[in-house]
Parts: C-alpha cells; sequence; structure tokens
C-alpha cells in the first residue's frame, strides 16, 4: 500500500532548479546573493526587512526606491550578524512539531546592517549620519527609515525568475540582459524542453523546492521602471521596459506564496506537485 508521502512523491515533476538565491537586506538598494535560507510565510528569511519612507509621498505607497533615487542600487547593505539571519536558531525544534509552527526570529539587534555608499563610506544603516548622508543625496528631508521582520514587498512574498526568460530577453533585445535588473528570490534553471517564458505557465501551480519549501505561483510579475536600470551603475535604459511592455505585455517572471516553510539552497529541485 502507497502512503500519502509516497503518492506524492510520485506524483511529482521536476521541471528545474534554483541557480541562484537572492535577498535585498534594505528595499531598493543592492541585493546579496545567498547559498541556503530559510523561507517563512512572509518570504525569504531577511529579505527587505528596512525600507525608506517619505512622509511627502503616497500614503498608500510610500516607499523612496530607484524609482525617484536610482542610485539607490549601487548602495550596499550587509547584515552584520550574517550567519544569524539565515535561520532561526531553533528552526529544527519548531519544525518537529507539525506543519505551519512560526520558529522563533532572532531580534533586531540580530538583523543590524551597515551599507557601503557609492562613494564608498560605510555607516550603520539606523545611524543618523546615514539618514543625514541619505537625505542630503535625496534632496528630501521627509525620509526615515522602517523595520519590520514581516518583510516589505510591494504585492507577494517570493518572486521568481528563469534564466531562460532572460536570455529570451537578451535575444530580442539583442544585448546581454543582467538578470539582476529584475530583482527576483529565487533564479531557476528550467529542464531541457521548457519554453523560455515557462514560469507564466505555471501559475495557479504548487511547487515544492528541495526537501520541504513549498508554494503556491499566483500570478505574473508586472514590470516597472526599476528594470531599466543597471545593478551596477543605475545607467537607465529605457527600451527594456518598452520592450517588455509591448512583447509580453508588461510581465516577466512570476511571484508566489508560501504553503509550506522550509530551508532552500542553491541547486534544489523545483518539481510540480499540482
Amino acid at each position: 500500500m502507497l502512503n500519502g508521502s509516497t503518492l506524492e512523491n510520485n506524483a511529482m515533476t521536476a521541471v528545474g532548479v534554483i541557480e541562484s538565491i537572492w535577498r535585498y537586506p534594505v528595499k531598493s538598494m543592492g541585493g546579496e546573493q545567498l547559498d541556503e535560507v530559510f523561507v517563512a510565510f512572509a518570504g525569504v528569511m531577511g529579505d527587505r526587512l528596512y525600507g525608506l519612507i517619505d512622509d511627502k509621498g503616497n500614503p498608500a505607497f510610500p516607499w523612496h526606491t530607484a524609482r525617484e533615487q536610482e542610485d539607490l542600487l549601487q548602495y550596499k547593505p550587509r547584515y552584520k550578524r550574517h550567519s544569524a539571519t539565515l535561520k532561526p536558531e531553533h528552526l529544527e525544534a519548531a519544525q518537529s512539531l507539525g506543519p505551519g509552527i512560526n520558529p522563533v526570529y532572532p531580534d533586531e539587534e540580530q538583523f543590524a546592517v551597515e551599507v557601503e555608499t557609492p562613494d564608498g563610506q560605510t555607516f550603520d544603516l539606523s545611524s543618523e549620519a546615514f539618514m543625514a548622508h541619505l537625505k542630503t543625496v535625496a534632496k528630501s528631508d521627509t525620509l526615515q527609515l522602517k523595520f519590520t521582520q514581516r518583510s516589505q514587498y510591494d504585492c507577494r512574498p517570493l518572486s521568481l525568475f528563469s534564466l531562460q526568460t532572460c536570455g529570451q530577453l537578451s535575444e530580442e533585445l539583442a544585448m546581454e540582459v543582467d538578470k539582476r535588473r529584475f530583482r527576483a528570490n529565487f533564479y531557476v534553471t528550467w529542464s531541457d524542453g521548457k519554453p523560455p517564458l515557462y514560469e507564466k505557465d505555471l501559475v495557479g501551480s504548487r511547487l515544492k523546492i528541495g526537501d520541504r519549501l513549498e508554494i503556491s505561483i499566483l500570478e505574473r510579475d508586472p514590470r516597472c521602471k526599476i528594470i531599466t536600470l543597471d545593478p551596477d551603475t543605475s545607467e537607465a535604459n529605457p527600451k527594456i521596459i518598452k520592450h517588455v511592455s509591448q512583447a509580453h505585455e508588461g510581465y516577466a517572471g512570476v511571484y508566489g506564496a508560501v504553503l509550506v516553510e522550509g530551508m532552500v539552497k542553491t541547486g534544489d529541485s523545483v518539481a510540480v506537485l499540482d
């Protein structure tokens, strides 16, 4: 007789692997590549815990981002206690109690960040000196830093983008398109035979990544000005967003939500459950 786990394993269809994992400690600043990390219902642990808010902005969407200050992409934040931000200390104990038991996260002090500016200065992110620097550069005296462990994503807790889609866009645009423009959490390499835009066919599907993580692909990812900005120089190339709008209805990549929390590492398989 087959048990539920065996039936599920038999039903899984491997469709690709995780090529790389990324998170962004500060919303709209540079990202960091990880070998492995815990993924919770709120998304990748340590992803976008900090964000900049402009009190004079739209109260429904008050974020100060690279849309307003393009060189924010060149700021390089890093957690001072990097290893403490990759998974909760007592994760295994929490998971042994059953699915859906939220482990206790590190406290705010363990998520302290320092940031390197484009001109090579290094500040504590939460310091008055850094905010004074940023207000001067941004020409705004109404900026403030917001912290939350819930993650400050725009729409959904996870984003996924394939290298095949990046290659397709490079071919269509006759230029090398850097995958980092799309600021995904998971970059995926699809198995042979899958089309370049295969991720859009997964909307509505449930995926298993690695040994435990399960996610639901909810919708395609509508793109904005950010993809026009070079991640190293912030130089804008408007033809990228124009092409995505005209050739792909303005979408590139997909958004997802977490159904079962778990660790994920580079090279993990991606399988379709249903």
